[in-house]
C-alpha cells in the first residue's frame, strides 16, 4: 500500500509509525541498527505489502492493468486505494483527514533524521502533508501521477493512469471496497500480536 494506507492501518504508536513508513525506503536493507520500534515498524511494513501483493483481489486489479501498464501496475494501485482512502475517509475514521495528516506530518518530521534527504526535504516543507490531503481528489492523484512519469527510467504510460481510473472508477472503487476491511483486519491482528509479544 502507500503513505497514507500504511499510515492509517498502524494505530498511534510513534516509532512503529516511522518504521512502517521507512519501509518503503529500506527494500532488502538490514534493519538491526535502528531502535527496535522503527525496526518492528519495518517489518509490520513488509507483512502488509506481502498481503497486499498476494491477495486474490489486488492480484484481479494487476492483471487488468499490466497489459498496459507493465511493472507499475502495482504502484498505480498504491496511489488508486490511497484516494478511495483519503476520498472516503469518514467512513473510516472519525478524525479528519486534515488533523490525522498533520498529527502523521508532525510524528515524521521529529524522526525525519532516519529517512533519505529527498523525504527529509519533503517533510521540511509540508509538501508531504499536502499530498496525502490531495489524494482525495482526483486531481491530486493526477499530479502524483505526473511527476512518477517524469522520473521513471523507462516507459510507464503512468501519465494515462488516471484517465483509466475514471474510466472504470466503480470497477476499483468496488475492489477497495472489498479489499480494504480484510487488510484492516490483518493490520488489527499483527498489532495485537505486536502487544501481546511486548507485554511477555
Amino acid at each position: 500500500m502507500n503513505f497514507l494506507a500504511h499510515l492509517y492501518l498502524l494505530g498511534n504508536n510513534e516509532e512503529i509509525i516511522v518504521g512502517n513508513l521507512l519501509g518503503d525506503f529500506m527494500r532488502g536493507k538490514k534493519i538491526e541498527s535502528f531502535p527496535s520500534g522503527i525496526a518492528k515498524g519495518i517489518q509490520i511494513h513488509r507483512k502488509i505489502d506481502v498481503f497486499t501483493d498476494t491477495h486474490p483481489i489486488v492480484l484481479q486489479t494487476k492483471n487488468r492493468l499490466r497489459p498496459f501498464f507493465n511493472h507499475y501496475s502495482g504502484v498505480i494501485i498504491d496511489i488508486y486505494y490511497d484516494h478511495f482512502l483519503a476520498s472516503n475517509w469518514a467512513t473510516y475514521n472519525d478524525i479528519s483527514l486534515k488533523d490525522f495528516t498533520t498529527t502523521c506530518y508532525d510524528i515524521l518530521k521529529k524522526n525525519r533524521a532516519v529517512f533519505p534527504p529527498r523525504f527529509q526535504q519533503a517533510l521540511k516543507y509540508k509538501r508531504f502533508r499536502n499530498l496525502l490531503c490531495s489524494y482525495s481528489k482526483i486531481s491530486g492523484i493526477k499530479f502524483a501521477f505526473n511527476r512518477l512519469a517524469n522520473r521513471t527510467s523507462y516507459p510507464s504510460n503512468l501519465k494515462y493512469a488516471t484517465c483509466e481510473l475514471e474510466n472504470n472508477y466503480g470497477i476499483y472503487h468496488q475492489e477497495f471496497k472489498e479489499f480494504f476491511p480484510e487488510l484492516m483486519e490483518y493490520a488489527k491482528e499483527i498489532m495485537e500480536l505486536e502487544k501481546k509479544i511486548r507485554i511477555i
